[in-house]
């Protein structure tokens, strides 16, 4: 069993992984062209089916919103029906569907309700909304996260094991592994292995898998690593530690202080990585991982004791870029650095590091803290390029990287746009859909969530 106990001061002392080489300047495209809105009960993270051109959402409640996109320029919720708990996430394969479920107390082992699609069936009324529901199946404490893996023959879901409000009861995070067997579900129960990390204080965020889905890469993100997953093995197979961005080094700048102005510049601080959303991608000879440094804060831990001198040597959660690690090695590829920061001060100045979660379009409430908080991160091919969208929770909006360059020598990825408007807020989960599955025949789209606005966005990508 590999242990990860208390990882995060091993991290911050790791001096040798602070960053590597940062991206080139940003690039004044149209990538991304809004093509509909439309506003939802649950709109935090949604799964498409293509042969339907149905997205169903979730988010924040037992509910989930059945969305038809037949006319992507005008979605419209066909159907809204209730789950049997509260929803975190929503994964499809083929006509199934499956959503993590907290308990109630929320600490304690959570679900994952299982259901197929069959159309609507007005004589069968255990259908609804064309959904049939299969079977509710536990798994671990505070399931956050589920996907199924690419050959859809299993179901990976990230616990966090989240402690209970007065932290008396904390329950151990881990990757609970759900084996399907029979691709129906309609008599056959699917078998539940978790694979335990053997610590209260690891709390498994997001998972993304391999293509022929043997691997799964696991972020960690209160301690500052991604945890590597043998899925056939189902067992944990190693842990990488994810070091931290140097913002005394130049490209590596930020905004630290919260005084009405826009003041990116190099500081003695670390920005520990700690990623929410990664996506995996693979070339002919490697596998890497993407990480949307969005940055957390630890309980009961303070960073002054780590430096000494806390004028002089400062450690931030998050450092506000996305990085590019070896999957396997675990070797810091790229980072983007002040790229970021860069461009949302010269495309929005006035909503410099503002934080759109409570609405207020006052800029650079957010410096002090973790400045834009870059969410989420979904990866696809467009005309031979490979682009990375990362969403941005706090300043909203989305950014796109050209990541074409990973693999080779002497290039480095790019920031190409970014884009935002200020009515949709809080980025949370996104859904790139090729130009072969888009709704809108030819053209790939973007799918993005916005959590703190409750809406929907579908973008039409160039």
């Amino acid at each position: 069993m590999v242990r990860l106990n208390f990882i995060l001061i091993p991290l911050l002392l790791a001096a040798g992984i602070s960053c590597a080489k940062k991206g080139g300047d940003s690039q004044e495209t149209s990538v991304l062209r809004p093509l509909s809105r439309i506003e939802l009960k649950s709109a935090e993270i949604s799964a498409y089916m293509p042969q339907n051109r149905l997205l169903f959402s979730v988010g924040d409640s037992n509910n989930m919103d059945v969305v038809d996109l037949a006319d992507p320029t005008k979605p419209v919720v066909q159907k809204t029906f209730s789950l049997d708990g509260e929803a975190t996430s929503v994964s499809i394969h083929g006509n199934l569907i499956a959503s993590s479920l907290l308990a109630d107390p929320a600490w304690e082992d959570g679900f994952v309700e299982l259901m197929q699609y069959v159309g609507e069936q007005p004589e069968d009324s255990s259908v609804v909304g064309g959904v049939k529901k299969i079977g509710t199946y536990k798994v671990c404490s505070h399931p956050d996260m589920i996907t199924f893996t690419p050959d859809g023959k299993a179901l990976l879901v990230a616990c966090e094991g989240e402690p209970s409000e007065d932290g008396k009861i904390n329950p151990p995070g881990g990757v609970a592994i759900v084996s399907l067997d029979d691709a129906t579900f309609m008599d056959i129960s699917p078998v539940v292995t978790v694979v335990p990390f053997d610590d209260v204080d690891v709390e498994p965020e997001y998972i993304t898998v391999s293509k022929d889905s043997k691997w799964a890469w696991v972020s960690l993100q209160e301690n500052n690593a991604i945890a590597r997953i043998d899925v056939v093995g189902k067992k944990l197979d190693g842990v990488f530690d994810l070091g931290y961005v140097d913002h005394s080094k130049a490209g590596f700048g930020l905004d630290a202080i919260k005084d009405g102005k826009i003041r990116i510049e190099n500081a003695f601080i670390r920005g520990l990585r700690q990623p929410d959303g990664i996506k995996a991608f693979e070339t002919e000879s490697s596998t890497f991982v993407v990480t949307a440094n969005e940055g957390a804060d630890v309980k009961n831990f303070d960073e002054s004791k780590i430096c000494g001198n806390e004028e002089m040597c400062k450690v931030k959660f998050g450092s506000r870029s996305i990085s590019v690690f070896d999957g396997f090695s675990g070797k810091l590829i790229w980072d983007s650095g002040d790229a970021l920061e860069r461009e949302f001060a010269r495309k929005y100045p006035k909503y410099f590091n503002w934080n759109s979660k409570k609405g207020k379009r006052k800029a650079d409430a957010r410096s002090d803290d973790k400045g834009c908080e870059p969410e989420n991160i979904v990866i696809g091919t467009v005309n031979g390029r490979r682009l990375a969208f990362v969403g941005l929770e706090r300043m909203s909006g989305v950014a796109v990287f050209d990541l074409t360059s990973i693999g080779t020598e002497h290039v480095a990825p790019k920031l190409v746009e970014y884009t935002m408007d200020p009515e949709d807020r809080g980025p949370e989960g996104m859904l790139f859909i090729d130009e072969k599955n888009s709704p809108l025949v030819g053209t790939p789209i973007l799918i993005v969530n916005y959590e703190y606005s409750k809406s929907l966005v579908i973008y039409t990508i160039k």
